[in-house]
This record gives structure tokens, C-alpha cells and sequence, in this order.
């Protein structure tokens, strides 16, 4: 973004004047030497706002780089999108973690994906020769499952989501799920959501002492072409709009992911960075900790919204993908 930009123009009206002109975020402040005709020069306030709000994010470069590498202890990945997607692995961005762990960076993986368990998403970077340990993996379903565990909650979940997944990580703290005695709602992915579901956990909510828990509110997942394929925030919405409430969301951009490995491994915001495919999520996620942050565009955002005057998030850094990064570490 151009946050000052200073020029002198020059126009013939009775002779030559020379204005200097001061563009400073949407204002326009002026001084003409001699009087104008204001026919003769106007300028248009959606253009000013558009050079005025244009991307304040910076393109990766070799010297942004290297204050990455000095900087930064921590590295925080999203995963769909950014280390791989529905057609396999993204270019370049094994080679990227590699050699970052290779400089001794700590790398975590960070994901709203509540679909996959810890295991799930363990067996996965295994498979696609990711270096990855099950406490370097934070998943929404394993945070849902830590918050109750934290708060000693005693009760059943009335489940929303995937038994092999949501279910696992309750069950590994000892959270039932199925019986009577619901006292907590949690909606997570769930391809098999439907009107009855839909209408148990809104009955369940409208005891104002049952908790009401979300494991995120993503409004697609990332995908190739031209498919949609909705997201958990189109579970959670329903519920939401039924039952009369918000819930307590778990994954990003809400700081409970980061505070868990903070907890774990004593991280500074100030030195980690996050890395994400996403505006909405992962960068207000980094804002909302402290972190720094890096936008790749091989997943959901576009360099349009990036662009946008409306855009929900503005990162530090920006890269096409991942392996940007690469070319200069």
C-alpha cells in the first residue's frame, strides 16, 4: 500500500502553475499557487481510495526473506492449500519445510479441518514425507476436546460431526458423546448433517447452561475448479440461525490453537509466523495472536481479495506459494 506519495504536477491555465499535491490514506490535501479553474482538474474519490486502500501486504522477496529466516524461531502452517490440496502435494513446499527445519525451525501444523483427527493428519504427513510428531499437530477436533477437558466439563456431548474424528479426540480425554445427560453442543464437519440433527441440538441449546461450542466457521474447503465444496461454517450457521445463539468458536482465527502450543512449547508470538491460504482465517488468526504473517495463493484467497478495499485481513507477506520462500533461503 502507498501510505504517503508526494508529486508536483503542472497545469497551463492563464499561464503555467505548478501544485504540489499530498495523497495521505483517503484525504487529499492541496495548495494551489494560483487560483483554478476546478473544472479543469478533478480528481474522483473512488479512485483516491483505491490507491489509497490498495494492498498494504508486501511480495516475498530475498531481503523479507532473510529477515524471516533471523527473526523467526516458529513456523505455523496451515495445511489444505498450503502444503497440499485435493490433487496431492503443492510444488515446492515439502522442499520449503525441509529446509527450514533444517536452519532449526520449529514447525507446527495448524488446521481447522475438523474432519481428521491428531492421527489422521499424522499418518498424512508421513505419507507425503512431511517430518511431523503428533504434538506438532494442532486440529480443531483435538482443541474442541482439550477446551472440555481444561474446563472439567461433565456431561455428554450432543456430537455434530465425525464420529472418527471429533469422536476420537473426545474420547482420548474421556469425553462421552452419545447417552443422555447433553450439557454441551459441538458442531464440527459433518457431510451426513440433517434437519433432525439440525433440530436436537437447537432443542439442546435452549437450556441457556448447555454449552454451545463450534469447532470453526470456514465457509468452503479448499478445492481445484470450478466445485464448491462447502465448509463447516455452513454446519454451524444452521444451528446458529435455528437455536438463537453464537457459539464458542474453537479453531482460527480465535486464539485457542495458539494458546495450546504456547502452553506446550513456551512460543513467542513476536517470532513465530503464520502461514496460511486464507484472509478470513489464518491472517486474522496471526493478527489475533500476536504472530507475523505470510499469504500463499495456492488455495482459497485470491490476489483480487487481497487486493479488495473490503478484504477481512491484510497479511505482512504474500507469496504465489510456498516455494517462493524457498528461492531465497
Amino acid at each position: 500500500m502507498v501510505s504517503l506519495l508526494r508529486f508536483q504536477t503542472t497545469l497551463l491555465t492563464n499561464g503555467r502553475a505548478t501544485l504540489s499535491f499530498t495523497f495521505k490514506s483517503t484525504i487529499l490535501n492541496w495548495k494551489p499557487l494560483i487560483p483554478l479553474n476546478h473544472s479543469l482538474f478533478r480528481f474522483e474519490r473512488k479512485q483516491l481510495s483505491s490507491l489509497s486502500s490498495s494492498n498494504m501486504a508486501q511480495l516475498i522477496n530475498e531481503a523479507k526473506a532473510k529477515d524471516l529466516i533471523e527473526n523467526v524461531d516458529t513456523f505455523l502452517f496451515d495445511c489444505d492449500g498450503v502444503l497440499w490440496d485435493g490433487h496431492g502435494m503443492i510444488e515446492g513446499s515439502l522442499e520449503t519445510l525441509l529446509k527450514l527445519k533444517e536452519l532449526g525451525k520449529k514447525v507446527f501444523y495448524v488446521t481447522n479441518n475438523s474432519s481428521k483427527s491428531r492421527q489422521h493428519y499424522l499418518d498424512r504427513c508421513k505419507q507425503l514425507g512431511f517430518p511431523a510428531e503428533k504434538e506438532e499437530i494442532v486440529c480443531t477436533a483435538y482443541i474442541a476436546a482439550a477446551y472440555l477437558k481444561k474446563i472439567q466439563f461433565e456431561g455428554t456431548v450432543y456430537l455434530i460431526g465425525k464420529p472418527d474424528s471429533l469422536g476420537e479426540e473426545l474420547s482420548q480425554v474421556g469425553i462421552k458423546y452419545v447417552g443422555t445427560g447433553v450439557k454441551c453442543v459441538l458442531v464440527g464437519f459433518d457431510p451426513h448433517i440433517s434437519y433432525m440433527k439440525i433440530m436436537k441440538a437447537a432443542t439442546y441449546l435452549k437450556n441457556p447452561n448447555c454449552l454451545y461450542l463450534a469447532t470453526n466457521e470456514d465457509a468452503n474447503l479448499p478445492a481445484k475448479g470450478d466445485v464448491i465444496v462447502p465448509g463447516t461454517g455452513c454446519m454451524v450457521v444452521t444451528v446458529t440461525h435455528a437455536a438463537k445463539r453464537s457459539p464458542e468458536i474453537m479453531g482460527k482465527p480465535e486464539a485457542h490453537m495458539f494458546e495450546v502450543l504456547q502452553q506446550a512449547h513456551g512460543l513467542d508470538p513476536s517470532r513465530c509466523l503464520m502461514v496460511g491460504d486464507s484472509l478470513t482465517t489464518d491472517m486474522k488468526f496471526a493478527k489475533n495472536c500476536g504472530m507475523r504473517s505470510l499469504l500463499v495463493l495456492s488455495g482459497i484467497a485470491t490476489l483480487e481479495e487481497l487486493n479488495s478495499k473490503d478484504a477481512p485481513s491484510t497479511p505482512e507477506l504474500y507469496a504465489p506459494r510456498l516455494d517462493e520462500l524457498l528461492k531465497y533461503i
